[in-house]
């Protein structure tokens, strides 16, 4: 009897965390499972040459780790490099709220000095230290010696044990405590290294024959809800949908087309397979995938089972149907389908984490033969899942299931571990399917990311902003449109949409939510459009500020030191901004002077930092002034003195604005960079309104400009909002 053919395919996947208004990763997470899990994934497979897997790796993911070869960073890796002695009281927090984001029971609680500086924290604070509760955390609650060993911790606690023997993690880990900074940047500096040899790994593995390498359109979009908005009804009837919807297949064809150039470029050749992003398929979305060349894709056996489904609603020869391949006959012609195996695959993925290593093992081989005879004679078993994420629950990491399932695997004569590919070579997709139904890996009707008030907004918003470039008026070059387009791109992936709405609550929600609007804002200001409102506050119904909470914009972080510095790298971190120099028709001195604004609202004042081409004290702007027009009917105008020798200052007001006291004038400070504070009652904001505002130089030898060139920067002004007061 023909042996049992099992397809394991690993998805290592991250959206991209690039904040598109400044470049630099918000979030750490494609670094951090890089030292922990995706390099460790490829040398245990290794060490078990008989078992073949394929790994599904997504260009967001492979494009992060490409940046940090090449000296990107994110704001977690720039805040661990701060020396601890000069730590400001945000950064502190910063640390002290998020160097604890780790699963405490494996990564946590085995390490004593970790679990030390935990308890010090939580008692301090009256807290348990995490990103929830960060307004709440006691900056104060460590000295610089022990925040110096939390910014090491966290990161030894994000480093697989395989690299237990190596240095600097050898060293680090006998030591225990009492880290110098030059040990910390060594520390930092090789996860770094780690991160940028990823690629290499997998490449090298694959020129081996052991794996074959899969991919998923670019930035992993549900292609976008499976090219027609509407596909979700097919499944559901009543669920809620945007009004209208986004309807962009050119979007999907050119995801799908820059995932095999990126693929080819980083392996070598244009993959075979994909698994398409969240599972999701449908016959429109298979028709473009086979169109864009690729031969096989991959779904859930729930997909499977409603394309098999009869006229009476039943399912014959189930479930035998499911281990073998399929043929889809496409409009765009033939494409062969696998189908994972739910149950084998939410095995590994949610319930060996609690049994011991050889158990789990012996009983997913179990599994695997029992399916081999259902299927019959050289049964094809899919089994996909996440490759990153499910490890952290797992004694070790993971490394003692895993290696102990490629031995078994490896020891079986009647199980063998194939590639998708080699497992379609073995076992022809003669079965047809006629129609392949709308779903994904988790649910037929795609509500994980669409039909919640908070996700159809976020739809929405993507829509108008992908329409304000197609309508954008004047002159836009290709070049502008291309780079707005990238944006909106980005903007189209999965991951956002799955942590909107209350399904899957998640401390990070500001910063995803900060992130997604980042990329609708830039695609904006690129096409030197006004970005609206509704963007310069989060999406989500939850974050809507309430009698005795915090200011929403303060949960990623708005507490600006009014000094003319970039005091630390967080205090304008939850601010709204706005590059002047992307934007089409401007001229390059609009972006040479005015480099980047950030505005926000907190305590009753509008913040503001322009970011100049020259510190202002320097003597580049001489005679010359800042000016920040207000729309309205009162036309309030606030000026502010560049080019002199001071570093604080009063704006100059104009304009009137009635009921307004003589009083509180606003402050500014002025050094390396412009911050401001301006009173709403003096720029004519009132709470629930949209405030409009334009940001100008002008002065002698310095030519007007303005950011941004047409139109206005818009700020939402919540309805409530916390006291606030701005140190210096």
């Amino acid at each position: 009897m023909a042996a049992i053919r099992l397809a394991l395919v690993w998805h290592l996947h991250q959206p991209s965390y690039r904040d598109a208004l400044t470049e630099r990763a918000l979030l750490p997470w494609a670094r951090l499972h890089a030292t922990k899990d995706y390099r460790k994934m490829a040398a245990i497979l290794r060490r078990h040459p008989r078992v073949h897997a394929t790994f599904n790796l997504t260009p967001s993911l492979l494009g992060q780790l490409e940046a940090l070869a090449g000296g990107g960073s994110d704001l977690y890796l720039d805040v661990a490099r701060r020396p601890a002695d000069s730590l400001s009281p945000a950064e502190r927090r910063f640390i002290l709220s998020r160097f604890f984001a780790v699963n405490r029971r494996r990564m946590l609680e085995p390490h004593a000095r970790y679990r030390d500086l935990f308890r010090r924290v939580a008692e301090r604070s009256g807290v348990e230290p995490s990103q929830a509760v960060s307004e709440r955390i006691d900056a104060n609650a460590l000295p610089a010696d022990a925040l110096r060993d939390l910014q090491v911790w966290f990161h030894l606690a994000w480093v697989d044990p395989s690299y237990r023997g190596a240095e600097p993690i050898r060293s680090l880990l006998e030591k225990g405590s009492g880290f110098s900074e030059e040990e910390k940047l060594a520390l930092l500096d090789w996860g770094v290294t780690c991160a940028a040899a990823v690629a290499g790994d997998y490449r090298e593995l694959a020129e081996t024959g052991q794996v074959e390498l899969s991919t998923s359109a670019f930035h992993h979009p549900i292609l976008p809800l499976l090219i027609d908005g509407d596909a979700p009804r097919e499944c559901s009837s009543s669920i809620a949908l945007p009004s209208p919807p986004l309807r962009a297949p050119e979007d999907s064809a050119e995801q799908l087309r820059r995932a095999r150039e990126s693929h080819a470029r980083r392996f070598g050749g244009a993959p075979r397979g994909t698994w398409p992003p969240e599972g999701a398929v449908s016959d429109a979305a298979l028709a473009l995938m086979a169109e864009s060349g690729f031969t096989w894709a991959a779904s859930d056996e729930a997909v499977l089972a409603g394309a098999l489904e009869a006229r009476d609603g039943s399912v014959t020869g189930w479930p035998g149907a499911l281990y073998r391949p399929y043929r889809v006959e496409t409009t765009s012609g033939p494409l062969a389908m696998v189908f994972r195996d739910r149950a084998l695959s939410d095995r590994i993925g949610f319930t060996y984490m609690h049994w011991e290593a050889e158990r789990a093992a012996g009983d997913f081989l179990a599994r695997v033969r029992e399916a081999g005879r259902a299927g019959g004679e050289g049964a094809l078993v899919t089994v996909i899942l996440d490759g990153e994420n499910c490890w952290e629950h797992y004694e070790e990491d993971g490394r003692p299931f895993l290696d102990c399932l490629y031995g078994r695997l490896g020891e079986a004569e009647d199980i063998v571990a194939v590639t998708v590919s080699e497992g379609l070579e073995s076992m022809a997709p003669d079965a047809r399917l006629p129609r392949v139904p709308v779903g994904s890996w988790i649910r037929s009707d795609l509500a994980i990311w669409i039909g919640h008030p908070d996700k159809n907004r976020a739809w929405t918003e993507l829509r108008l902003a992908r329409d304000a470039i197609r309508e954008a008026p004047g002159p836009v070059t290709a070049a502008s449109r291309a780079a707005a387009m990238e944006e909106i791109y980005a903007a189209e992936a999965s991951d956002w949409f799955w942590w909107y709405g209350d399904d899957h609550p998640t401390d990070q929600s500001a910063d995803l939510d900060l992130l997604f609007r980042a990329h609708l804002a830039r695609a904006y200001a690129i096409v030197a459009t006004p970005t609206p409102a509704s963007l310069a506050t989060s999406l989500r119904a939850d974050a809507a500020p309430s009698a005795g909470s915090a200011d929403p914009s303060r949960e990623v972080g708005l507490r600006p030191t009014l000094d003319g510095r970039e005091t630390d790298l967080v205090e304008w971190g939850g601010a709204m901004r706005f590059s002047p120099g992307g934007e089409a028709g401007t001229m390059h001195r609009a972006s040479a002077l005015l480099q980047r604004i950030w505005y926000g609202v907190a305590g009753g004042s509008l913040w503001l930092r322009v970011d100049l081409a020259e510190p202002g004290r320097a003597g580049a702007f001489s005679g010359a002034a800042l000016v920040v027009a207000f729309a309205g009917p009162n036309a309030a105008v606030a000026r502010h003195r560049l080019g002199e020798s001071l570093e604080r200052g009063v704006p100059d007001w104009s304009g009137s604005v009635d009921g307004v006291a003589a009083g509180d004038a606003g402050e500014y400070a002025l050094d390396q960079i412009l911050e401001s504070r301006l009173p709403l009652e003096r720029c004519g904001g009132a709470p629930g309104a949209a405030l409009q505002f334009r940001v100008s130089v002008s002065g002698p030898g310095v030519s007007e400009v303005a950011a941004p060139a047409a139109g206005w920067l818009s700020l939402a002004i919540p309805d409530r909002e916390a006291g606030f007061k701005a140190s210096g």
